[in-house]
């Protein structure tokens, strides 16, 4: 399977991209590696799938129609036409939300792309009468998101650098 990983003896890891979306079933995990983007996941038991979309921006532009998950606006009805779920199923879905961090600290406004995802997934999620079960949004670091297909559950994993990765100060760069 391209794209794919193997893990353990069965299951089969799938790693979601920035700006992408997969649907996944049975032995499958999907993963997102996220910042100020927002992994959106949808657990759908009954339907025997879920989906991971990894949105990097809040809002598309008029021109972005059709399936994709560059933006929150259009990953929430690409995922429930990807998975096959109609309007009467939409209860089904178990939602969960993971990321929008602050990257760039509590500065500019502008550069709070974090805190507009989040906005944008709770009103977009609200839109369409799906419920967010469980979320792990904003503050100043990255996560990982983990979608186990085969128990319908979902992991966060929060992402620290080790101390060898820690920003040099200032002062040591200055000759």
């Amino acid at each position: 399977m391209k794209g794919a990983q193997r893990m353990a003896e069965n299951t089969i890891i799938r790693h979601v991209n920035m700006g992408k979306l997969l649907t996944g079933r049975g032995n499958q995990r999907l993963v997102a590696v996220l910042g100020s983007c927002v992994g959106l996941a949808f657990l759908w038991p009954n339907g025997q799938r879920c989906a991971l979309a990894h949105c990097v921006l809040p809002h598309a532009p008029p021109e972005e129609g059709g399936m994709g998950a560059r933006y929150v606006t259009q990953a929430v009805p690409s995922m429930l036409t990807a998975m096959g779920v109609t309007a009467a199923e939409r209860t089904e879905i178990d939602v969960v939300l993971a990321g929008g961090a602050s990257m760039f600290g509590p500065g500019s406004a502008l550069l709070q792309v974090g805190r507009q995802n989040i906005v944008a997934a709770l009103s977009t999620l609200q839109q369409f009468g799906l419920r967010v079960a469980c979320s792990d949004l904003g503050g100043y670091g990255g996560r990982q998101l983990i979608v186990d297909c085969s128990s319908y559950t979902c992991f966060v994993r929060p992402i620290i650098a080790p101390a060898s990765e820690a920003p040099v100060p200032p002062q040591l760069l200055r000759r």
